[in-house]
């Protein structure tokens, strides 16, 4: 079986990655054309099979050529995506403060409101000094 020891060499070559491609061609061959192999390089003889069935597999083709739509309309496309990803970050943005339970969202009114809660604090420190005052009567 000269054909045998010459395809055991080329799949020992083959393994350690030493074969050219003329020597892989030669393997193919004679795997496709041996009429009788032992059990393991006929397994070698179905992968090689797989092998060739797999590089002549190709993406489909389409027949026609799609058609192309005029740049305005991706002009279009990118616009209504820009407003509405604006619409939606402005409805996403986290509200100043809350008055009334109602959440305000302009920033004017915002400040106008805790302007007033400066007014509180001044009251809340006068109040504190007040406190003070009256521990202290209490105490003499």
């Amino acid at each position: 079986m000269r054909n045998e020891q010459e395809i055991r060499a080329l799949l020992e070559r083959y393994d350690e990655g030493l074969t050219s491609d003329d020597e892989e061609q030669r393997l193919r061959q004679l795997l496709t054309e041996a009429e009788s192999l032992p059990s393991d390089l006929q397994a070698v003889a179905r992968l090689f099979e797989g092998f060739a069935a797999l590089s002549g597999e190709q993406l489909p083709q389409r027949l026609t050529t799609p058609r192309r739509k005029p740049l305005w309309w991706a002009w279009g496309v990118a616009a209504a995506a820009v407003v509405g990803l604006f619409l939606l970050v402005d409805r996403a943005a986290q509200p100043y403060c809350y008055i009334n339970g109602v959440a305000v969202y302009d920033t004017e009114l915002a400040i106008a409101s805790t302007e007033c809660l400066t007014h509180l604090e001044h009251l809340d420190r006068s109040m504190d000094i007040l406190n003070q005052l009256i521990q202290t009567d209490k105490n003499e």
